[in-house]
């Protein structure tokens, strides 16, 4: 009995400190699954309600500004010669009525040449009628060779005026004899293309204009879509588009126009939306990032992606439970779009849970833990 005695006092103290040890351990799980944090750090939170989001397909796609092709005036040489002086460059903005270039040409010459004998005929013909309107005032000219007189005068000033409209229509002076077919500006707005230079030699059957103008007041942007997401876009489409030159400025349109003809080389199909550049940011040339966001009636339950903080290859979210209290939850995603993902299991319409502060939430959360 007196060996026996330890081991039974051995086995009560066991006991009792396991029993102090159980307390120790059991004590921190009433604050484990959840923590409460201060008015002032959920005011420094963002908080999103759960609810069902359209499940739109995003697809980004690599877009150029172009200038629109409806509001465009290509000006083409209607006369051959060579290019004396080109007065504008790429972007300026022109007035109507403003001198683009000067062309020297031999079929200026030639009108002004043929302005000249008109205008020379028609000094004759009026010397005439003027002397033949006193003759026959004064009995000395019959009605006959008056009315003559009168009729070679007017054939006169046709052909004197039309000669002088060929000459002006053609850009030509009718005050010089230069040569020179001036290109003006037919409206007011900017050079987006420019395919002459001083010296340029032009052909009236060369089909290429020589100026575009356009005032940039809409601007089209064309994007690739890869041939995997054809049959995700359709002309309505919502289109958002950001440029690497105002990357804060994001500029909405829709689908205008898809083409009916696959790249063969590329497999990509192209898309053009419209946009409004009234303040002038956008130049024809600019790259751009393109999302196209389908329309659709279907729903999903989605969540912001910034909520999600990943551990350990799990995605968590920090869920409100009571005022300024919280839960970590472990959820299970599904598709991803560009500013949300679907929650297919750990939450429900009507959750709250921080979108904004979730990994200061999830790190305070883990340190108390």
């Amino acid at each position: 009995m007196k060996q026996k005695f330890p081991v039974f006092i051995l086995i009560i103290l066991a006991v009792a400190a396991c029993g102090k040890k159980s307390e120790v351990i059991n004590e921190p799980l009433t604050t484990k699954d959840e923590i409460t944090f201060t008015d002032q750090q959920v005011k420094n939170m963002k908080l999103e309600t759960i609810e069902q989001k359209p499940a739109t397909d995003e697809i980004s796609a690599v877009g150029v500004i172009s200038f629109d092709e409806n509001n465009v005036v290509r000006v083409f040489p209607i006369v051959s010669g060579s290019v004396s002086s080109v007065n504008v460059s790429l972007g300026d903005y022109v007035k109507k009525g403003d001198l683009l270039a000067t062309i020297l040409s031999t079929d200026i010459s030639t009108y002004q040449r043929d302005l000249n004998i008109a205008k020379a005929d028609y000094d004759i013909a009026e010397a005439n009628l003027n002397r033949a309107l006193e003759l026959y005032k004064a009995g000395m000219l019959s009605a006959k060779e008056y009315a003559e007189t009168q009729k070679d005068f007017s054939n006169a000033l046709s052909e004197f005026t039309e000669k002088k409209q060929i000459l002006e229509l053609y850009g030509g002076s009718s005050e010089t004899l230069d040569a020179m077919f001036r290109v003006v500006a037919p409206r007011s707005g900017y050079i987006v293309e420019r395919n002459i230079n001083e010296g340029t030699q032009i052909r009236t059957d060369n089909s290429t204009n020589i100026f575009t103008i356009s005032d940039l007041q809409t601007v089209w942007v064309w994007a690739n879509v890869h041939e995997s997401d054809m049959a995700k876009v359709k002309e309505g489409d919502l289109v958002t588009v950001n440029t690497i030159a105002y990357p804060d400025k994001t500029y909405v349109g829709s689908i205008k126009k898809i083409s009916t003809m696959l790249d063969p080389a590329s497999r990509v199909i192209r898309m053009r939306t419209e946009l409004n550049n009234e303040n002038g940011l956008l130049k024809p040339e600019m790259f751009a990032t393109v999302v196209i966001t389908s329309n659709t009636s279907g729903k999903l339950l989605a969540i912001t992606q910034s909520a999600l903080v990943l551990e350990n290859n799990n995605y968590y979210v920090m869920k409100e439970i009571a005022k300024n209290t919280f839960q970590k939850v472990m959820i299970t995603t599904g598709r991803k779009f560009r500013y949300f993902v679907e929650v297919t299991n750990g939450l429900e319409v009507g959750d709250r849970v921080i979108v904004e502060g979730s990994l200061f939430a999830i790190t305070a959360y883990n340190q108390k833990k």
